[in-house]
């Protein structure tokens, strides 16, 4: 499955299979040697003034009571559940600037169990990104310990989502959810917003692959929907320069034909 022809997600799928068969030893990922090499680096999801940190967001259990929270029917679903996730996120009053004006000795040791429970709350807010919200393979993630580090390490904002809702509340997406609904939509030729394309990928009997690709203003987003669930391409991972969801490369990923029906 290794061979040049093979798509990029086939060999992801077998190496999660190897892992979780005792197949294949862990990948070891060393976090010192990964922020050594970002520590310099004038990247757009670096500030350089605070603090990289690296989580292994596939070792964090979420509830389904958690789950049900963050529906993925449809790309509207996705974008709403990241706006929430990415408010709490930068509200949890647990970042460098947050301790320093509360540095207080006896503030500080009150507040032990409610920055441990903060802590907690934040790997949970990780895991739902990466591990439900977002297509993301990596195990573990590195980025920024401060209030925007999340938002900045994926290269979305407040604009991006404010465009991304009015395309998908207006028509002709307006009501659609599944990853067929989309893609007759393009094939019925109605007017679509400009930079919006559809892909399909027929990957075995259980349903296809589909990738729709939003833009707003510069900025692009992709969503996949695999099974019946949609997701944020954040999987943008081979080079570091680049923010998470950069898309240029899902047609590539998915191994899409150049000829398929937009």
């Amino acid at each position: 499955l290794r061979e040049p022809i093979v798509p990029p997600f086939i060999v992801e799928l077998q190496d999660s299979l190897e892992e979780l068969t005792g197949q294949r030893s862990s990948f070891i990922f060393s976090d010192s040697r990964e922020d050594i090499e970002l520590a310099g680096a004038e990247y757009p999801w670096r500030t350089g003034l605070v603090a990289l940190n690296t989580f292994r967001v596939s070792e964090v259990p979420l509830r389904r009571s958690e789950l049900r929270r963050y529906p993925r029917r449809s790309p509207l679903d996705v974008v709403l559940g990241l706006e929430v996730i990415l408010t709490d996120y930068s509200n949890l009053n647990m970042w460098e600037e947050d301790l320093e004006a509360n540095s207080h000795a006896s503030y500080r040791a009150k507040d032990v169990a409610q920055l441990e429970a903060r802590a907690v709350r934040r790997s949970v807010l990780l895991a739902l990104s990466f591990n439900h919200l977002c297509y993301f393979h990596p195990k573990m993630v590195t980025l920024e310990d401060s209030p925007q580090g999340l938002s900045v390490r994926l290269g979305v904002n407040q604009e991006l989502f404010t465009g991304l809702k009015e395309q998908l509340q207006q028509p002709p997406f307006a009501g659609l959810q599944s990853g067929a609904d989309f893609a007759a939509a393009f094939r019925r030729g109605q007017q679509v917003p400009e930079g919006a394309s559809c892909r399909s990928f027929q990957g075995s009997n259980a349903g296809a692959i589909v990738a729709l690709q939003l833009a707003v203003g510069e900025s692009k987003a992709a969503f996949v929907c695999m099974m019946g669930n949609w997701t944020m391409w954040a999987n943008c991972t081979k080079d570091n320069s680049q923010v998470l969801t950069e898309c240029s490369h899902v047609n590539k990923h998915f191994a899409f034909d150049a000829t398929t029906r937009e």
